[in-house]
């Protein structure tokens, strides 16, 4: 296959004037029935996860007795994450791409770095706890739904990348 094609199925290839690594950011589930099905329940498990982790920062924000919309630059930033995770989480479960795909894995990998930084150093003169409601399970819950947004995002790349390995090593 040249740089300006792509294969559909095995023994037919699609001319198209992308290159190869807008393809790849651009794949969606493929192959069989079963693999596609399963590859998009982990997707949309992952997304609900940064639609949930949206959602706990909204509460956090202004919901709980002592809510973290009186702390400052914290607030804020609480608000903004919250709405962010709510989008970026629908955006994945409806595109199923791989560039859709790394930005949630990116958003909840940055959410557990962000949680355990703000837990162990501070941040904006504002020190946390796990501790404090909803810390520990947030954290947990982060993971999770990163790992699950990784693990898909190896898998929707899996493909295009052993391919794009063979046809260099033939090339040569």
């Amino acid at each position: 296959m040249s740089e300006g094609t792509v294969n559909v199925n095995p023994g037919r290839t699609v001319a198209t004037d992308r290159p190869w690594w807008l393809s790849l950011l651009l794949r969606g589930p493929a192959g069989s029935v079963p693999a596609r099905v399963a590859l998009t329940v982990l997707i949309l498990v992952g997304a609900a996860l940064a639609v949930y982790s949206g959602y706990i920062h909204l509460y956090l924000w202004g919901r709980q007795p002592f809510p973290y919309k009186d702390v400052p630059t914290i607030g804020p930033l609480f608000l903004v994450q919250g709405i962010v995770a709510i989008l970026i989480g629908l955006f994945v479960a409806i595109s199923r791409r791989l560039f859709a795909v790394l930005i949630g894995t990116g958003l909840m990998v940055v959410s557990v770095a962000a949680l355990v930084y703000d837990v162990e150093v501070g941040m904006f003169g504002f020190k946390d706890s796990f501790s404090v409601p909803y810390a520990t399970s947030t954290l947990y819950e982060e993971i999770v739904g990163a790992v699950l947004l990784l693990i898909a995002a190896c898998v929707l790349a899996w493909p295009a990348v052993t391919g794009r390995s063979a046809r260099s090593v033939r090339a040569r």
